[in-house]
């Protein structure tokens, strides 16, 4: 939860806010890392008891930013008031940006961890081979895609989709025998047709540089 919820923060937030609201030249590279960062410490600060420690996100920032070493008093300083003031409290000015607004809202990711739930008291061949790892998985893809899907498209319409390209991905043809654009139609209350169209785009997402197009139609034909 806690990874989704920094990802709300940062990507559907933070990001759209600096042009809108800043009204100047762009960040450099090096405050934006921090910044993303930052959404990761404010989200683990709501979500984890304890939040995240000053030396994991170090070690999460060595993994991710390798072109750049943030040190204990990086983090530190972002939330202290005894500095100078040009260079005092990131995390305020991070909020600031985001308008305060901590609410998440649904989540996507809890979204799906339900859906799936439910899904698995109708079908014993989902309960074994369709698993919440795969979705999760499927939903980072599409964040690395930075597909409009996420930000354009119902909670309750692109979890359903993940949920049915998680299926077509691995249940083999022989047992593909439960209705689940019936079901997460009824479930989700979303239409076959968009559940349809937008499995079709996040199919493509998962499938790009494997010619992406032809192989996503095929997968579908089997239950579409």
């Amino acid at each position: 939860m806690t990874k989704y919820c920094a990802i709300r923060f940062f990507h559907e937030r933070y990001l759209p806010c600096l042009e809108r609201k800043l009204r100047r030249s762009f960040p450099d590279e090096t405050s934006v890392q921090f910044h993303s960062l930052l959404s990761l410490w404010i989200a683990s600060k709501l979500h984890e008891t304890p939040p995240l420690s000053i030396r994991k996100l170090q070690n999460i920032a060595k993994k991710l930013i390798p072109d750049h070493y943030y040190t204990k008093k990086d983090f530190i300083d972002a939330v202290s008031s005894h500095i100078p003031i040009q260079n005092q409290k990131q995390e305020i000015k991070f909020l600031e940006a985001i308008d305060f607004d901590l609410k998440t809202g649904p989540l996507l990711s809890t979204y799906i961890e339900e859906l799936l739930s439910e899904i698995r008291g109708k079908s014993k061949e989902i309960a074994k081979l369709v698993s919440l790892e795969l979705c999760l998985a499927i939903l980072d893809l599409l964040y690395v895609c930075e597909d409009e899907i996420l930000l354009a498209t119902p909670v309750e319409l692109t979890g359903a989709s993940i949920l049915v390209a998680a299926y077509l991905l691995v249940v083999p043809i022989t047992k593909s025998n439960f209705p689940i654009l019936t079901w997460l139609h009824l479930s989700s209350n979303t239409s076959t047709g968009s559940l349809k169209e937008c499995t079709r785009r996040i199919l493509k997402c998962v499938l790009a540089g494997i010619n992406s197009t032809e192989t996503a139609d095929s997968v579908l034909e089997h239950i579409f």
